[in-house]
Formats: C-alpha cells, sequence, structure tokens
C-alpha cells in the first residue's frame, strides 16, 4: 500500500453524493486541511464519506481509469467486460492480460490493490474520528453503519481478485509499523467480511424508507445481498474442494475448503432467500409491448437511477455517458480519436440463445446461420448492435439501420465496418443505453447496477440446483426467463427440457448468467469461481465480418482479432503487486504461479 495521508485536503465544494464521481482530496499545497479541521466540521466529515464511495463502480464503469490512479500506475482498461472474451476492446490492458503479458510488477490491476486498501484505511479514519465530530448521535451512527458497509464492500472487491489479503481491523495508519504485513485466510476474509455486512445491516435503512437524496448509498438490503454473492462465490469450485495449488503455505489463501462441503450451497441459498424475502425489492417486468418483448430488461436501466430490482448502485450524471463511449462512430458519439471501446464480441453473441428458450446450438432451436440475429433471445436486442440493426439517430427518433459490412465487389468498409478506431470484432454495445431517444439531449439520472435481484435470483436457482433441488432451481431461472421476453411454450419452461439432469442446468444457469449482465462486470469473476477460465478465456477474442454480396443479400466470417491464453492456477487470481511482497519483508505470500 502507498504511503500517503488521507487527510492532505479536502474539496470544500465536492461533488454530490449523487454523483459520486471522482475523489475530493486537494493537494496539501492549494488546501490542506488537518485531521482535526475535517472531523471538526460536519460537512467535511459527510464529504470525507463521500469521497470514499467513489469507487465502488470499479468493475463496471466504461473506464476504471476514471476511478484508479495510484503514483503513475493505471488500470489501463474499461469495465471489467473488457478483461474477458466477451468485448474486445482498444485499450492496452486487454491485449497484456489476455495474451499473458500481466505481471507482479505490471498489468491492468496494478493500481487497484493500493486503490482500495486506501478506501478501506480512510472508513477507519471515519470511524475512529466519528465520536468527535459535531454531528448527531443518529447521524453518528447512520455514518459508521455506511463506513462498515464500505469496509466490507472493499474487501470483497479485495478477496474478489486476488484471494486472501490483509485484514487491518480499524488500523488507521498509513503503513503497516504496529504489526506484521500477512495475509489472512480465505476463510477468516469472508467470514469476517459478511460479520460486517450484518453489523452495517442493523443500522442501515431499508430502499423503501431512504430519501431520494440518499439514493446511491448503503442500505440494509444492500449488505444482505453483498453478503449473498459473497457466499456464492464462497461455495463454487474455485474456492469449494481442490484448491488451485496444493501447497500448504499458499492453499488456504485462494479456498475456503480444501475439500468439498455441500453445506456451503445451502448457506448460500439461505443468504440469497433473504434477500428474495424482503419487501423493497422485484424484478422490473414488462411484456406488454407487441414491439419490445422483455422490456422490462431494457427500461429498468435507462429510465431512472431508481427502480424495484437495483440494490445497490454508482451513479451517474445525467447525459449520453454511455452512448458516447459505446455506440458506432456514424453517430458521431466517441470522445476518442485513438482507440474503440467495449465491442461486443461472437462469443458473447453466441451465448444469446433463441427467442424460444434454446441455445442456437439445439438443433430444434430455429437458428439459422445464414440469418444469425433473427428471433433470438430479446435481451440480445438491448445489448448488441450488429449490422442492420436499428438505433436512434442523435438527434431525432428516427431510428437508422447501422452498416458493419465490408463490400465484397469493391473492397469497400461502411461507416461503421471493422476498423481500428471503430470496432474490432464487427458488433458495437448497446446493453444499458437508451437506443430509442434522441440521447445527444439525454437528461435522465441512471445509474450503473452493482448488484440487482436479478442476480439473487440466479444465485439462488445455482444454490438449489447444486443442492439437488433442480426442479425448483427451474422455478427461479424461469422468472428471469420471463422478464427477459422469451417464449414460455406450451409447456411453460421457457426452452428447459422437462426432467432436465444437474448437470445439464448448471450449464444452462451459467450461460443465463453471461447473457443477462453483461457488461456489468460479471463474467470475469464467474469463470474463475466456476474454474472454467482455462476454457473460456482462452477462445480467443472473436469476431464476425460482414461482407454484402451483389444482390444485397449479406454473409458472415468468424475471425479472430485477439489470440487468448489463460495460464492455469496463475490467471484465476490477480498477482500481489510485487511492492507489497517487497514493503512486506518476505510475509506477504505470492498467489498461485506468480
Amino acid at each position: 500500500m502507498k504511503n500517503r495521508s488521507f487527510i492532505i485536503g479536502m474539496l470544500i465544494t465536492i461533488i454530490a453524493m449523487v454523483s459520486c464521481k471522482k475523489n475530493g482530496l486537494l493537494d496539501p499545497k492549494t488546501e490542506p486541511l488537518s485531521e482535526d479541521k475535517v472531523f471538526a466540521d460536519s460537512a467535511l466529515t459527510n464529504n470525507f464519506l463521500n469521497n470514499i464511495y467513489a469507487a465502488t463502480g470499479m468493475d463496471v464503469v466504461p473506464l476504471r481509469n476514471n476511478l484508479v490512479s495510484n503514483g503513475g500506475a493505471s488500470d489501463n482498461n474499461g469495465n471489467l467486460d473488457d478483461l474477458s472474451t466477451n468485448n474486445g476492446s482498444g485499450l492496452s490492458g486487454q491485449n497484456v492480460f489476455l495474451t499473458g503479458g500481466s505481471s507482479p510488477s505490471s498489468g491492468p490491476f496494478q493500481a487497484t490493490y493500493a486503490a482500495y486498501y486506501q478506501k478501506i484505511r480512510a472508513t477507519n479514519k471515519l470511524l475512529n474520528n466519528l465520536p468527535k465530530t459535531p454531528l448527531s448521535s443518529a447521524k453518528k451512527k447512520r455514518l459508521a453503519a455506511e463506513a462498515r458497509f464500505l469496509r466490507a464492500f472493499y474487501y470483497q472487491a479485495l478477496v474478489r481478485l486476488y484471494g486472501a489479503v490483509q485484514l487491518m481491523g480499524d488500523d488507521a495508519s498509513d503503513d503497516f509499523p504496529t504489526y506484521e504485513y500477512k495475509r489472512s485466510t480465505y476463510k477468516q476474509c469472508v467470514d469476517y467480511i459478511a460479520a460486517e455486512y450484518d453489523k452495517a445491516a442493523l443500522d442501515l435503512p431499508g430502499s423503501l424508507t431512504l430519501d431520494a437524496v440518499d439514493y446511491g448509498r448503503a442500505t440494509s438490503g444492500a449488505c444482505k445481498a453483498l453478503k449473498a454473492r459473497l457466499f456464492i462465490t464462497a461455495a463454487s469450485p474455485l474456492f469449494n474442494g481442490t484448491p488451485v495449488t496444493a501447497t500448504t503455505e499458499q492453499a488456504p489463501l485462494v479456498a475456503y475448503s480444501n475439500t468439498y462441503d455441500v453445506s456451503l450451497w445451502q448457506k448460500a441459498a439461505d443468504a440469497c432467500k433473504a434477500v428474495i424475502d424482503l419487501p423493497e425489492y422485484a424484478l422490473v417486468i414488462d411484456n406488454t409491448l407487441a414491439a419490445y418483448p422483455g422490456n422490462g430488461f431494457w427500461k429498468m436501466f435507462t429510465e431512472s437511477r431508481k427502480n424495484s430490482e437495483y440494490i445497490y448502485v454508482y451513479n451517474i450524471a445525467k447525459g449520453k455517458t454511455l452512448e458516447s463511449y459505446w455506440f458506432p462512430r456514424s453517430l458521431g458519439t466517441s470522445p476518442f480519436s485513438g482507440t474503440t471501446l467495449s465491442n461486443p464480441t461472437e462469443n458473447i453473441v453466441k451465448a444469446f440463445g433463441m427467442n424460444n428458450g434454446k441455445a442456437i446450438t439445439d438443433p430444434s432451436s430455429g437458428y439459422v446461420d445464414t440469418n444469425p440475429y433473427n428471433n433470438r433471445d430479446p435481451r440480445f436486442y438491448y445489448s448488441i448492435i450488429y449490422n442492420q440493426a436499428m438505433v436512434s439517430d442523435k438527434t431525432t427518433t428516427v431510428l437508422k439501420p447501422i452498416s458493419i459490412f465490408t463490400d465484397r465487389a469493391t473492397g469497400t468498409t461502411s461507416a461503421d465496418g471493422i476498423t481500428q478506431y471503430y470496432t474490432k470484432t464487427g458488433y458495437y454495445s448497446r446493453k444499458m443505453c437508451n437506443d430509442r431517444l434522441p440521447f445527444s439531449t439525454l437528461n435522465v439520472d441512471r445509474a450503473y447496477p452493482i448488484i440487482r435481484l436479478a442476480e439473487v435470483y440466479l444465485g439462488y436457482a445455482e444454490a438449489l440446483n447444486e443442492l439437488g433441488q433442480t426442479e425448483l432451481a427451474v422455478t427461479w431461472l424461469n422468472k428471469i426467463r420471463d422478464r427477459a421476453g422469451i417464449i414460455p411454450g406450451s409447456d411453460g419452461r421457457y426452452g428447459i427440457p422437462a426432467g432436465i439432469t444437474k448437470e445439464n442446468l448448471r450449464t444452462i444457469i451459467r450461460n443465463e448468467y453471461r447473457v443477462e449482465f453483461y457488461q456489468e462486470g460479471h463474467w470475469f469473476y464467474d469463470t474463475r469461481r466456476w474454474r472454467t477460465a482455462e476454457q473460456t478465456e482462452k477462445e480467443g477474442v472473436n469476431g464476425t465480418k460482414v461482407y454484402r454480396e451483389s444482390n444485397g443479400s449479406f454473409t458472415y466470417t468468424s475471425f479472430t482479432a485477439l489470440t487468448t491464453i489463460f495460464i492455469s492456477p496463475q490467471m484465476y487470481f490477480v498477482p500481489i503487486p510485487n511492492a507489497e511482497v517487497l514493503k512486506s519483508k518476505g510475509l506477504l505470500v505470492q498467489n498461485p504461479g506468480w
């Protein structure tokens, strides 16, 4: 961790909590503030807490660089899907990471470790100083609970990437002068984080009683949902059973249990059900529009920052943030001249099934490879811009087709065809974007979902299936498929065969995670916790070249935009930065393979 004081100066006019953007610290030469001055002032104390929230959107924001930069180090990548085979990206972080070029001294996560610990240390400073602030007793209690939530959140973020980490307790020092700097066990970390969420939940409001101005802050429901995610992860194959390393020194750092423990799935199921039973959450469902089946999936992301499905979010300012990053350049959107961001791959396109719920590999699905974008899962149309897809004009409500092809006769590339700074895969992203309105004048408050109810439903289905309750798992999975606008079929099973085995349903559930949460930062973690990354992340970053033939028809050819590798066990965890290992004087054990 970096030697840096957190009370180096506080921006008096810090950006409001509802925006929750960049940090509020000034250079000490500009606005020196002592720790005593900050915590003697109610506004500065509140702003100090606001600043701790600032990196909670790390996995889903279009550019992680905007949230993480530490001593010149940079994550150099977009959202976390850009570090997987879900996306093609022009940012160098993807090429380095997916081709095995990372090391303990370099790579796209070099800034993350210190950045998260800085937030943890800031929460400890706040908790240690709260008793002397001029805030009311009720306000102190609320802020302490928010800080406890945030500390657990950042520890969970660390553990998802690095496995077990150092638990600091309430220590707020800028370095580790008073105790040994070494990692706790993975089990100790998970149990500590869960306990912290439980404690925070006791003093946090539910979302139903949350004031509008506080939307985006911690709630009791967020504590319960993130705890459910924590337990689902701990029960998964990477952490529950045979560790990726057999060494007695490393195994406790990367596994909750060395032998398979089915009770961990029951623990996960119970945690998910505790969230499902809360009265304030429900899926956003709208299947009333014939032209837009599964419309609830679209409007959940586009109409406001608050809805019944979002449990914890990262607020963004009004405007066209996502559209400007992700939409085709013919719409005049990109703020970049030298790169391209988050182009969906053929890998993720193939993951979307048909509107009858069947995979495109199923001979009875109706998929035709000469007309590949017809009758697909409605979520496909809300997530992917493909050749001839309709998108609103930038300044009007007119829908226009997006041309992403090469003319076979002339070799001429269309306006949005595959070129270095446009799309590297033949696709553009529209997930969470407003593609029906003139987005140049968008004026709607929106938020990136950090965790939403659909994840809890799928987690519950996954846990039930692993517990052998496969038919009950189908019921919960189909709640997601119904909302998605998939056709239920005469049997009402949304494409899932009667009598399906646990193993086959496991495959469907895992694919459901991929399509439901595309661009939400899940696939990177999911392929690791399932120990499937050594298959999926070796498939290459693939795209499709579309050719317009002389008769006006289109033909399709797959290609590999980036050849990828996955080194096991090394790439199941991110390396602890070498600077931290050296600082620990040999006590901080490195991850397997690094």
